[in-house]
């Protein structure tokens, strides 16, 4: 007893007291348990929600493309714009990206995030390809009347199916959301925590409890920011924004093409201006998302034969339009030494085309525009867009390439876009082994150089 109270004395402690900081440290240690285990869970759902969803809801954006792209060719059927009919080719890969959705769902990864309902919603789809299948094979063979009245139903089936994407888009954006404001109240929870059983006696614990607190804020405030641009990304862009575009575009080429009667003059120059500004906002929206998918490294390069003169008439044609409202010549000029046929990514050429003619026209008042198609050595093909233009500084020219950068960044400036054509040429090159040069001199034009491999690498 009396080395007991010697102890007490000592320390002027009461036993209440002892019992006290025995109770404040149990709580901190208990309190730096949640914190650590929070923290892991916190991890978990991160890379879960940030990686395997990302991966998934861009199969579900490229899954929705496909079903838009499908649709303009059943409304241009509807219209009986082609005679004859062209066949309905996009279904294929409405059905490749569907079964793979259907896969997907399959995964315990998945599955952790997947919902009953949105299980139903990919069923739904899983249900729709089939209908539309059925359709389709219907179509072949059907007379006048019963392909209007398919192609009707078809039409119909489609725009459903579409808003079965929307929904699941929606839905999946809503729940990782969730489950990251679910993490962070629990992680509020444990920090109420650390701050009932802080003490003097305690500084230590209570420093390696703020540490944790700091370390899980910064990494809940990331998770939550780059959760808000996935989601505004996928969701605005790729519904708000594309779909709308698609359908406008589809719509004014019809009445365009006076499918549904002749137009008057004045007509026809309004419906110029939209065909021009759709143009522009769609090779924008086009930007940004390959932006997005080359970050990630989703964008992949398939390499097949193509028709050299198809691929600058396919991507001049869609652009002479621009060029004509501000009476600029539009020309191209293949060498006679170039082969007739190449192997590449067409598609990616078409879209490294687009922006360098586009841009070309933008920053082009008097003059012309030319592409040229030549050999600059025995291994290399390579095409130039030369305009004559307002040009670009010497000091800017290391810069046109970056992301987002403008020579002329400010809210007034004359010449619009987003600043992520020449970055997506420069990267879309890089990917198939090429490189891209400008030579350009103020008030003097400029011009752009892609060198490609006439034989790419596999």
């Amino acid at each position: 007893m009396n080395k007991r109270t010697n102890i007490f004395t000592r320390w002027m402690l009461t036993p209440v007291e002892v019992f006290g900081i025995i109770a404040l440290i149990g709580l901190t240690v208990t309190g730096l348990y949640f914190s650590i285990r929070d923290a892991l869970q916190l991890g978990e759902t991160i890379d879960l929600s940030l990686t395997q969803t990302v991966i998934l809801n861009q199969g579900v954006v490229n899954l929705q493309r496909e079903i838009q792209l499908a649709h303009n060719e059943v409304t241009r059927l509807l219209g009986d714009l082609d005679d004859p009919p062209r066949e309905i080719t996009r279904f294929d890969f409405i059905k490749i990206q569907v079964n793979n959705l259907v896969s997907a769902v399959e995964t315990p990864e998945i599955k952790y995030i997947y919902t009953e309902e949105d299980l139903a919603l990919v069923s739904q789809l899983k249900e729709h390809s089939a209908v539309i299948e059925n359709m389709i094979a219907d179509l072949n063979g059907a007379s006048s009347e019963d392909r209007h009245a398919t192609l009707t139903a078809l039409d119909a089936m489609l725009t459903e199916m579409e808003s079965t994407v929307k929904l699941l888009i929606d839905r999946q954006s809503s729940t990782q959301r969730n489950a990251i404001i679910q993490t962070r109240d629990s992680l509020g929870i444990s920090q109420r925590t650390d701050i009932i059983a802080g003490t003097v006696l305690l500084v230590m614990g209570l420093s390696l409890a703020a540490v944790f607190r700091r370390t899980l804020i910064a990494r809940l405030q990331q998770a939550i920011e780059a959760d808000q641009i996935k989601s505004q990304l996928v969701r605005n862009i790729s519904h708000e924004l594309r779909t709308p575009l698609a359908a406008i575009n589809g719509y004014t080429h019809l009445l365009n093409e006076e499918a549904y009667g002749p137009l008057l003059d004045e007509q026809k120059q309004t419906l110029s201006k939209i065909m021009i500004n759709s143009t522009q906002l769609q090779g924008m929206v086009n930007n940004l998302l390959d932006s997005a998918q080359i970050e990630q490294g989703k964008l992949s390069i398939r390499k097949a034969p193509f028709a050299i003169e198809e691929l600058v008439k396919n991507s001049l044609s869609a652009l002479d339009i621009l060029a004509k409202n501000k009476g600029l010549e539009l020309s191209s000029q293949i060498e006679p030494d170039v082969p007739r046929n190449l192997i590449s990514d067409k598609l990616r050429l078409e879209q490294i085309l687009f922006n360098l003619v586009s841009n070309a026209i933008k920053f082009t008042e008097t003059g012309s525009v030319k592409v040229r198609v030549f050999l600059p050595n025995s291994t290399h093909w390579a095409f130039q867009v030369i305009d004559t233009g307002i040009g670009i500084a010497p000091e800017s020219q290391e810069r046109v390439f970056d992301s987002f950068w403008q020579a002329d960044s400010s809210s007034t400036r004359q010449h619009r876009g987003s600043g992520l054509g020449l970055s997506i040429v420069k990267q879309l090159a890089h990917l198939m082994s090429g490189k891209v040069a400008v030579q350009s001199k103020p008030g003097k034009g400029s011009i752009f150089t892609v060198t490609l491999p006439l034989e790419p690498k596999l």
